[in-house]
């Protein structure tokens, strides 16, 4: 028979999922902001909406420990949840930043090493809130090297080359590459969480 503290669990992994779609829909709208299409208000709307629910998860979490008396598996599926909503709040606000600066600089040049690495954060996204869901701790060190490898990476180049020519496509594009450098590293955060909670362990 399944305890209630099961179906509470399975609630919070549910708006967990829906912060996540958000999170990825926001991102995709900042690209759209940054290429001159959109506008930084709706990308500001779904950070918010994340926000409710983070604060919806830590409610239910909350009241699921001071009701249901969770064993340590429990009550690591139930912290979890609660940073990695917080997580894919800050993810969206990142997001939100590369919208708004794109719109207040007025800058329209899009660049492929954005949208590339975009794509990477999404995946990596992706990959993280499902390690927490399926409570596979596997991907690790892959979301790790998409990190290291591909967003650190191609933040600093377009840093060295802003540098070097300060136009201010550089600019635009070094700026929005350091907010998607800093959303990517809440990705390896709930990745890390991930494996906490599958192991009992803190990620090596």
């Amino acid at each position: 028979m399944r305890r209630l503290l099961d179906m509470a669990e399975e609630k919070i992994l549910n708006m967990l999922n829906d912060a996540a779609q958000l999170a990825l829909k926001a991102v995709d709208l900042a690209i759209a902001v940054y290429k001159g299409e959109g506008k930084a208000r709706d990308v500001r709307e779904l950070a918010s909406t994340i926000h409710q629910i983070h604060d919806e998860v830590v409610e239910l979490a909350m009241e699921a420990i001071a009701r249901f008396n969770p064993v340590a598996t429990d009550l690591r599926l139930l912290r979890t949840a609660m940073e990695a909503a917080y997580d894919l709040y800050r993810i969206a606000r990142y997001a939100y930043d590369v919208a708004e600066t794109a719109e207040a600089l007025g800058v329209k040049c899009p660049t492929e090493r954005v949208e590339k690495t975009t794509q990477v954060v999404k995946e990596m996204t992706q990959k993280a809130v499902g390690m927490i869901l399926r409570r596979d701790p596997a991907p690790l060190q892959e979301v790790r090297k998409l990190d290291d490898e591909v967003v650190d990476r191609e933040y600093r180049e377009a840093l060295a080359a802003a540098i070097q020519n300060p136009t201010p496509c550089a600019v635009v594009e070094t700026l929005a590459l350091r907010f998607l450098e800093r959303a990517s590293d809440h990705a390896v955060y709930m990745a890390e969480k991930a494996h906490y909670l599958a192991t009992g362990q803190a990620a090596p």
